[in-house]
């Protein structure tokens, strides 16, 4: 089952100053891999979008990182799918 997970400077460090993102939307799979990452600037704008474009870098924000089940925000697969597209 895949969840989609909201992450902020709260959660990772270096978000806005490294990747220049105020919000990362990530989806995650039933394995804890991230297949999907949409990134946000400070005015709302997908600016990384991983894998496609735009991007931030060559590589996703949690490229090789496995997410175990956590307290993070999470938002429904429909939105996420709205917001992807867009």
């Amino acid at each position: 089952m895949q969840r989609i997970l909201i992450w902020t400077e709260a959660e990772v460090i270096g978000l806005v100053d490294t990747w220049g993102l105020s919000r990362i939307l990530t989806e995650v799979d039933e394995h804890g891999a991230i297949t999907r990452e949409l990134g946000f600037d400070m005015s709302g704008n997908i600016v990384h979008r991983h894998p496609g474009q735009p991007t931030k870098a060559k590589h996703g924000v949690f490229e090789f990182a496995d997410i175990a089940p956590s307290g993070n925000t999470e938002m429904q697969l429909a939105e996420f799918e709205r917001l992807w597209s867009a």
